[in-house]
């Protein structure tokens, strides 16, 4: 059984272990800021380095918060520590990410233009409201070590924002409903039932063989697979600064930096943040032997995966959460630990109403100063 933990004098807390995040956003920001200064004419209007500055704090918090789903059981199941799994799974992450700018740009419109009706005159007020309300929620998520959806808190954040903004009508409450609430409810059902599927399959076929790098090569996928369905989802929120003033027909070209702003991001926060809510479900759901974990692994990869060409956002933490929890629930109550379970759910619960608030919270404050 390989030692799950980082070295002694990674876990233990100093002066830099307490200053390290605050330290690490502050240059996210000041990179963010010094991007857009270098591609794009200075101008005095501060919303837009804003936006795209927390644009990239937010792609940091989604890595620390979302890179642990394609590699907790990797390190639950035994196969490797935290360490060389985070790695793995962030390099795997910046890949799908730098991907995403050609195979996954149905998302950017998703969120840009599939929320609110091309007739609201958008306006930077909104833009960069909806922006805090999500990356607030991600932030303190995160930081309790709970594992939620950023799909989840960008849709909160943008509808709810979007109703203060421009009203109840100007909200396409179908699309809502049929291209993102519909597949994040349905998926982890989905997901906690295609786990125990193929565990079953991998039981009958190749209950011998050891599949340690074949769990590698799916953690990788769904890592792979990860970045290249959230990149688009953060994306478009830094898009739709390039939508302001214009016609909801005119062609929307996102520039690539965009892409290469959060790819990087991600990347740097999956590698400095990951390891908090990786020990959650590496941990705190169920025990995992090598065949369960590369099960639930596999099952994420497949999901993930094939939602990302059709469009869809699918939430890999709910997928991923659910077929753990799946391998749990095969071995009888007992095998859940239930209370981190209830945590999850609640966390998943709020997170839609949570970011709303927070996103209307600082639209307020943006309109009336």
């Amino acid at each position: 059984m390989i030692s799950k933990e980082y070295p002694q004098r990674e876990v233990q807390v100093g002066v830099w272990k307490k200053f390290q995040e605050p330290v690490i956003v502050g240059v996210i920001v000041l990179g963010g800021l010094f991007t857009v200064f270098v591609f794009r004419r200075v101008s005095t209007d501060l919303f837009f380095p804003m936006g795209i500055a927390i644009m990239a704090v937010l792609a940091y918090f989604n890595g620390a918060n979302d890179v642990s789903k394609a590699i907790a059981t990797l390190v639950g199941s035994g196969v490797s520590n935290y360490r060389r799994a985070i790695t793995w799974g962030s390099l795997c992450t910046v890949v799908g990410a730098f991907t995403s700018t050609f195979l996954a740009v149905g998302l950017v419109s998703t969120f840009t233009k599939g929320l609110i009706a091309g007739s609201a005159h958008l306006t930077e007020q909104f833009a960069l409201a909806t922006l805090v309300g999500a990356v607030a929620w991600v932030y303190a998520a995160t930081r309790l070590a709970l594992p939620v959806s950023t799909t989840h808190a960008i849709t909160g954040a943008v509808v709810v924002t979007g109703v203060a903004a421009f009203g109840l009508d100007k909200v396409l409450w179908a699309n809502l409903g049929n291209k993102i609430l519909l597949p994040l409810l349905v998926s982890p059902l989905v997901a906690l039932i295609f786990g125990l599927i193929l565990f079953w399959l991998i039981q009958l076929a190749l209950a011998r063989v050891n599949l340690d790098w074949a769990h590698w090569i799916s953690s990788g996928v769904a890592s792979f697979t990860r970045g290249l369905n959230d990149t688009p989802k953060v994306v478009a929120l830094g898009a739709v600064f390039f939508l302001i003033g214009r016609s909801s027909s005119e062609p929307l070209a996102i520039p690539v930096w965009l892409f290469v702003v959060v790819a990087l991001a991600m990347g740097l926060g999956s590698v400095i943040g990951g390891l908090k809510v990786t020990k959650t479900l590496a941990e705190k759901v169920t025990k995992m032997d090598h065949h369960e974990g590369f099960a639930a692994n596999l099952a994420t990869a497949l999901l993930v995966g094939t939602s990302s060409p059709l469009s869809l956002p699918v939430s890999t933490t709910h997928v991923s959460s659910c077929a753990i929890i799946g391998i749990g629930v095969r071995k009888g109550n007992q095998a859940i630990q239930w209370q981190t379970v209830r945590d999850i759910v609640l966390a998943w619960l709020i997170t839609l109403p949570a970011a709303g608030v927070l996103g209307l919270l600082a639209y307020l404050l943006l309109s009336v100063s």
